[in-house]
C-alpha cells in the first residue's frame, strides 16, 4: 500500500490534456486524432515540417479556434473552443511567430497592458480608456520591474518598443505573456529570426523561466538544435498526425521522425 502511495505521489500533474483533436478545413483534416500531454513544470516541444499542423494546435489549443472533434483539458477545465480571453484568465498564454507588441509605446506599457488582461473589468477598462484605478500605481511598477529582471531588459523600460532591435522584441513578446500570469506559456517559433548568439540566449532564459520561476512551457520549433537540448519531451506531427512522441534521444533516432525530415536542412544539421 504504501508503495502505491509513493508511486502515485511521484506521478507528475497533467497540466495540460490534449485529447483525439482534430480540425477540418472544408474537405481538408489539419489535425487528426491527436493527443498528448504537458505536465506542470515540464518543457514539451512540438515540431513537425511545415504543413504538419503545428500553429493548427496551437490556435485550437489557446482557444484562437474550436476543434472539429476532441477536447483541451487545461487544469482539469474543458478550454475547447476558448474565447481566449477565458484561457488567458484561466492561466494559458501564447506568444507567436511575429512580435505583437504595442510598437508606439514603451517597454513598460506594453507589459502593463499584459497585466490588464488578466484583470476582471478589463475589457470595459481598455474600451472606455478608464485603465487607473484597476492596480495601484506603486503595485503595478513592482509588478512591471519583476518581469523586466525576469527577461533581462530593464535597461529599456522606457524604450518605445517598435525601436528595439529584433531579438529584444522576441523578449519584450515574452514579457507581455508573463505580464497575464501565465500557468503554461504557448511559444509559436520563439527563435524565428534570431541569430545563433541570440538562440543561444533565449533557450538560457526559458530554461531560467522553467527552473527558477516554475513556468510550464509547450513550444511550437524548426530550430531543432534549441528544441534537442531544451525540451524534456517532443511530439512530432506530420500531415496532421502524430508520428512519435518522446524524449529528444528517442526522437532523433526514432526512424519514422528521420524519415519525415529526411533532407530537411535544419533538421539534418541539428
Amino acid at each position: 500500500m504504501s508503495m502505491s502511495s509513493a508511486a502515485i505521489s511521484n506521478t507528475p500533474e497533467v497540466l495540460l490534456q490534449v485529447n483525439q483533436l482534430s480540425r477540418n478545413f472544408g474537405g481538408l483534416a489539419a489535425l487528426r486524432d491527436v493527443s498528448f500531454s504537458v505536465a506542470r513544470g515540464e518543457i514539451v516541444g512540438l515540431i513537425g515540417p511545415n504543413g504538419a499542423g503545428k500553429t493548427t494546435a496551437f490556435n485550437v489549443i489557446s482557444g484562437t479556434m474550436p476543434p472539429s472533434s476532441g477536447t483541451v483539458i487545461f487544469g482539469n477545465q474543458d478550454i475547447s473552443g476558448g474565447p481566449p480571453s477565458k484561457v488567458v484568465v484561466g492561466g494559458l498564454a501564447r506568444t507567436f511567430q511575429s512580435t505583437s507588441t504595442y510598437p508606439e509605446v514603451s517597454v513598460a506599457e506594453n507589459i502593463y497592458r499584459g497585466m490588464l488582461s488578466r484583470l476582471q473589468g478589463s475589457a470595459v477598462a481598455r474600451l472606455t480608456g478608464r485603465t487607473t484605478g484597476l492596480l495601484r500605481t506603486d503595485q503595478v511598477s513592482r509588478e512591471i520591474d519583476e518581469i523586466l529582471n525576469m527577461v533581462d531588459l530593464q535597461a529599456w523600460r522606457d524604450v518605445a518598443a517598435g525601436s528595439l532591435a529584433y531579438g529584444l522584441q522576441k523578449k519584450l513578446g515574452i514579457a507581455v505573456a508573463l505580464a497575464t500570469r501565465p500557468t503554461i506559456l504557448l511559444l509559436d517559433e520563439p527563435a524565428a529570426g534570431l541569430n545563433h548568439e541570440e538562440c543561444n540566449e533565449l533557450g538560457r532564459l526559458l530554461k531560467h523561466l522553467q527552473q527558477q520561476h516554475g513556468l510550464t512551457l509547450l513550444l511550437v520549433e524548426h530550430h531543432m538544435a534549441l528544441v534537442m537540448d531544451l525540451c524534456e519531451r517532443i511530439v512530432v506531427l506530420v500531415q496532421g498526425e502524430k508520428i512519435a512522441e518522446g524524449t529528444p534521444l528517442e526522437i532523433r533516432e526514432n526512424p519514422a521522425v528521420i524519415e519525415a525530415y529526411l533532407g530537411a536542412p535544419d533538421y539534418a544539421h541539428a
